[in-house]
């Protein structure tokens, strides 16, 4: 009988861990899932908007497609939801560091690549990248020069 109470008492405590435990994502793909807001953004070591301008950009990851939404408003003041960019991506978790490859599917740079390098960490998204011409950058840096954007986004709450 004392066993079967330990027993009970064990798988008690246990399936209340499980339950009260955050979930990690499985992988990088599940965790990149969802919308995102631009924390920084600069193109070869120069700042690409205002804090201000920042915040009417809006990232979503659905499965393996990628969305960049701008939303402003109208003279009368009600919002405006533009669709800037529209790119199929892929990830690569096995390089170091982790590389992806954005593929536009529509405007002026479809059928276009873009490669580069993904940090995850807790609710912030880091990317550096440039056109597939260039070499895939190796390091979060943008330089004057490099061709390279650098990019901080932060998971935007539910």
């Amino acid at each position: 009988m004392l066993r079967g109470v330990l027993l009970l008492g064990v798988l008690g405590a246990g399936t209340a861990f499980t339950i009260g435990a955050d979930p990690k994502p499985v992988d990088d793909l599940t965790a990149l899932q969802g919308n995102w807001k631009p924390l920084q953004c600069e193109y070869q070591g120069v700042a690409q908007m205002s804090t201000e301008e920042m915040k009417k950009y809006t990232s979503v990851y659905d499965k393996c497609e990628y969305f960049l939404y701008f939303v402003d408003k109208d003279k009368d003041g009600k919002p405006v939801v533009s669709l800037l960019r529209q790119t199929k991506f892929t990830l690569d978790p096995t390089t170091n560091p982790k590389g992806f490859t954005f593929e536009f599917a529509d405007g002026p740079l479809k059928g276009t690549k873009a490669h580069g390098i993904y940090e995850i960490a807790g609710n912030q998204l880091k990317l550096c990248y440039g056109p597939s011409e260039k070499p895939k950058p190796t390091e979060f840096k943008s330089a004057p020069g490099s061709g390279y954007f650098l990019e901080t986004w932060a998971r935007k709450p539910k």
